[in-house]
């Protein structure tokens, strides 16, 4: 069995070494006099003006959107509610046809019962009636 070349040394006290994304990406901040702008072009500022124009431009149409998204969202809900609403008055009217029918019917039979009682009363002599049917006493 070989012995390790690291037997009785900890490995935490080792020097920390520089890090070597440390010597490739150098820091600017110090270049520049402790973080003070440099001067920008006035063709560079008036592009950066124009673009934050069309920043806030464009957060306003968002906003537009996500107000015209949430009362799309309502207006979903609503027709969702009226979908329901729309089933029971289908359901009402189907009852009040089948209503009607029964309606029809029943005066289809009183009209055929006064036709019947008019039949019996010019068949039927004056004293075959009862009273209540007999005519007024002139």
């Amino acid at each position: 069995m070989a012995k390790r070349s690291t037997i009785g040394e900890n490995p935490l006290d080792a020097v920390n070494q520089e890090h070597p994304l440390d010597t490739v990406v150098p820091d600017f901040s110090a270049r520049t006099g402790r973080g003070q702008p440099t001067e920008v072009d006035p063709e560079m500022q008036a592009r950066l003006a124009e673009l934050e124009a069309g920043l806030k431009r464009l957060v306003a149409e968002m906003a537009g959107i996500k107000a015209a998204a949430a009362e799309a969202a309502a207006l979903k809900t609503t027709i969702a509610g009226l979908s329901g609403e729309v089933a029971g008055l289908r359901r009402e009217v189907d009852q009040l046809k089948a209503e009607a029918a029964a309606a029809k019917a029943l005066q289809a039979e009183v009209i055929q019962f006064k036709a019947e009682l008019a039949q019996l009363r010019a068949s039927a002599g004056p004293g075959d009636l009862p009273f209540w049917m007999r005519g007024k006493k002139k």
